[in-house]
């Protein structure tokens, strides 16, 4: 569990070091691809092993984890897509 939770911690510490400053669709395909890439197994597998301890029942732990990590799948690319349809705002220079 303890390698899970550094793994979620370096992914998250990854992303805001890539979107920081940088324009909401570029925060918005960095934060989709590691949602969908980085985090969602790691989180999908902590929440599901925890359920599983706390429920003493490995199927319904694994049930958590499969439904869990296809709604985070989903999430991650929805945003991931709203990222790639955003359009890029150029500034014209005024002319003098």
């Amino acid at each position: 569990m303890g390698v899970a939770l550094l793994v979620i911690i370096v992914v998250v510490a990854i992303g805001r070091a890539l979107s920081k400053g940088q324009s909401l669709r570029r925060k918005r395909i960095v934060w989709g691809i590691l949602i969908m890439i980085g985090l969602n197994p790691f989180v999908s597998w902590l929440v599901g092993i925890c359920f599983a301890i706390f429920a003493r029942e490995g199927f319904a732990g694994m049930g958590v984890m499969v439904i869990l990590f296809i709604s985070m799948f989903f999430i991650g690319a929805i945003i991931l897509i709203s990222g790639l349809l955003t359009k890029v705002e150029i500034k014209q220079a005024s002319p003098k």
